[in-house]
Order: C-alpha cells, then sequence, then structure tokens
C-alpha cells in the first residue's frame, strides 16, 4: 500500500483470476490444436450474448473483439457438470457442460471500448484503429467515410468464428504467407498515403503513424505500416469480392484497384482483347491464393477443417459469411448470431426440469417465466 502522503496518486483495479488463460491460448493447448465443434459453439454464443448485453445495457462498442480478449474459467462447485441458461425474448437457450468441461467466457480488455451511445454513426478515428490485423474492411475501402458503431464488434466476432473453428490461430496466422501484391499495394499507395488524395487521412494517420517527413515531404525517419494492405487483401483472398451491392461509388478508388488488378476489366474493354492481357501477375496471384486459402473452396488444412466443420453444422457457414461481410449495413449482428440457425440447437425443450445446484441462469433479456429455485447471474 503506498504511504499516507502518496494517497490518491494510485489506482488499483480487482480483477477475478480466470483459471483456463485466453482462448487463444487454450486452443493451442488442445490436443492436436483444435476445439470440439460443440465448445466452439458454445464460446462463441457466450460472446455474441456479452457482447449483445453490453451493447443493450450500456452501449458498449468494445473495437478489440478476438480471442486474446476472451478468457476462459472453469468455477468450482459443479461435480455433476454445469448448465448454463441464457434467456432471450421467448426462447431459452442452454449450454450443456458435463463435469470437467464446464468453460465460462468471460469478455476483457476493455481499454479500447466506448460507451458514447453519440458516437455511433460518427466517422471512424484513430482510436478505432486497435488490432490492425482485424481491421473492418469497410474501414479499408471507406476510409474516413467509415462510421463508428458495432459493426466493427460484429467483424471481429466473425473472425472469432473463424478462429474456433480451424482451431489452430488466428486467421492472419495461418494466412502468414499471403502478402499483398505489388501492383495492388502500389495503386491502394496512391490512394493511402499521398497526402493529395482526399478521404483517407485517418488511414493514412496510422499507416504512417512512425513516419517522420521533412518540409519537402520526404521520409527522413521512419517507414510506414504495410500491415493494412496485406490485412485488405487477405480478406479479399479469405471471402472473396463480394458480388452483393456494396455502395463502391463511395470508394471507386479503392475498389478501382481492387477490380483492376485482381479481375481485369475485361468486360469493359473491346472483345477482340485477350485475357492473357487483361491478367497480370496480381490476377494470378490471387487465384493462385484463393486456391488454398478461399473459406469457400481453398484447400489448406486448417482452411478446409473450418469449413468441413462449419458446413456440418446447420446454418454454419452462412453466419460467417454474414458476420464477415464487408458492407457493415448487411453484416449479422450479436443478436443476429444468438438467434441463427447455427445456434437453434441450443434452444431448450419446453418442460425440462434442473437441479439448481448446476444451473446458472442469465434471465434479464428473456420473457421466459423462470423457476424461483434457478440460481440467477448477472448478465456481465
Amino acid at each position: 500500500m503506498p504511504n499516507e502522503s502518496d494517497m490518491g496518486r494510485f489506482q488499483f483495479i480487482r480483477m477475478e483470476i480466470c483459471s483456463e488463460g485466453d482462448v487463444e491460448e487454450f486452443i493451442k493447448n488442445q490436443p492436436n490444436g483444435s476445439l470440439d465443434a460443440n465448445v466452439a459453439q458454445s464460446i462463441l454464443f457466450q460472446i455474441a450474448f456479452a457482447l449483445h448485453t453490453a451493447a443493450e445495457r450500456y452501449s458498449v462498442k468494445h473495437y478489440d473483439i478476438k480471442l486474446l480478449n476472451v478468457f476462459l474459467n472453469r468455477p468450482e462447485g459443479y461435480e455433476d457438470g454445469l448448465v448454463m441458461r441464457y434467456g432471450l425474448g421467448s426462447h431459452v437457450f442452454r449450454l450443456a457442460m458435463p463435469p470437467g468441461a464446464e468453460l465460462v467466457a468471460k469478455l476483457a480488455d476493455y481499454g479500447t471500448a466506448n460507451v458514447q451511445p453519440e458516437s455511433s454513426g460518427q466517422p471512424v478515428t484513430i482510436a478505432q484503429y486497435t488490432t490492425l490485423e482485424n481491421t473492418p474492411v469497410d474501414y479499408l475501402l471507406l476510409g474516413d467515410a467509415a462510421l463508428q458503431g458495432h459493426g466493427h464488434d460484429n467483424f471481429g466476432l466473425g473472425l472469432c468464428m473463424l478462429h474456433l473453428f480451424t482451431g489452430h490461430c488466428p486467421y492472419e496466422e495461418i494466412l502468414c504467407d499471403v502478402k499483398c501484391p505489388p501492383a495492388l499495394k502500389k495503386r491502394l499507395r496512391i490512394v493511402w498515403e499521398d497526402e493529395t488524395s482526399a478521404g483517407y487521412e485517418t488511414l493514412r494517420s496510422v499507416i504512417l503513424s512512425d513516419v517522420y517527413k521533412d518540409e519537402a515531404g520526404h521520409i527522413i525517419e521512419g517507414e510506414p505500416d504495410e500491415t493494412l494492405y496485406d490485412t485488405l487483401y487477405r480478406f479479399i483472398v479469405l471471402f472473396g469480392i463480394p458480388e452483393e451491392k456494396f455502395d463502391r461509388r463511395r470508394c471507386p478508388k479503392v475498389w478501382d484497384a481492387v477490380i483492376d488488378c485482381l479481375v481485369g476489366r475485361s468486360a469493359r474493354k473491346s472483345k477482340k482483347t485477350s485475357s492473357s492481357r487483361m491478367n497480370g501477375p496480381d490476377s494470378t496471384q490471387y487465384n493462385r491464393d484463393r486456391r488454398k486459402y478461399s473459406i469457400r473452396a481453398g484447400n489448406n488444412l486448417y482452411i478446409s477443417r473450418a469449413r468441413a466443420r462449419l458446413e456440418s453444422m446447420d446454418g454454419g457457414m452462412d453466419l460467417l459469411t454474414q458476420l464477415c461481410c464487408f458492407d457493415p449495413s448487411r453484416r449479422a449482428s450479436a443478436m443476429d448470431v444468438l438467434n441463427s440457425k447455427f445456434m437453434a440447437n441450443l434452444r431448450e425443450e419446453p418442460g425440462m426440469t434442473y437441479s439448481d445446484e448446476n444451473v446458472l441462469s442469465y434471465t434479464a433479456f428473456s420473457t421466459h417465466h423462470f423457476q424461483s429455485n434457478e440460481r440467477s447471474e448477472p448478465d456481465l
């Protein structure tokens, strides 16, 4: 404890110790570095419920959702196993955990969070660029026209889902060899780094945060952080160039660069122009990377593992692609996750009864009538 004369100069935070550490480390310690699909589903449900509760109760926008920021605890005193019941509207969801497999997920690390409701819909600031590898695609496409809101957390939730079902390591580690092709990077650099290019000032400040220039604008110290170039390209490799009608008119420079370099403009050119002239080395690299890492058809061990698991669970692949939708207005929310077809098997059958010794109930968002002897816990 500080001396009495120093009182007021220290801040103490009391935190719960979670026995299993963060989820990323927990996965690494599992046999074959892989989670059982039902355990992965249970953890995803708990994260989504925490996000929904935090947003509804306190207008929390976390801005750094990843498995490193989710902790797992094995609660004591449940020798017969644990049942976690979640009330949401007229539905009750049941997470049944056998003895020795009780895992309670805790969403943590609110250092980047925002609880001001009025910030939703405002332009993004540098504070929303947290883990650069997880930056939502709309930030990279729209630049300063991208808006603050819960879409950032929902995209992060999608990446958590991918991580849980690849059962190996974060997506960017799986795709560590995937780098933004040179022609595309050159085009993006003009848009993102050139000070004469309007609309990307915040993104530019992130990329050039360690760069110092002289009065003439020449770099005299430091180097641009090129993480976001690889990040955008990796998302395009994983999920493909979206077919939905994303409002490309709001980011024509970036979309033109993506289409020109990765697809080619053959549809806009004369039919006499050969396809070989349209498809350059960037397009060749993109097609090669897609064959390996596309979530829909890639042959990489961990990507194909995730796809097989998600396709075996009703609605799994659809939910992943909805969470990782490039357009935030079409992206699934935490509530959408909880009410999705993917989570339908967790809904409790009417008339089920429990011993109150092994049940935790989270009921604040329920219209269902619960028994008075059920143990109730706070929703955060």
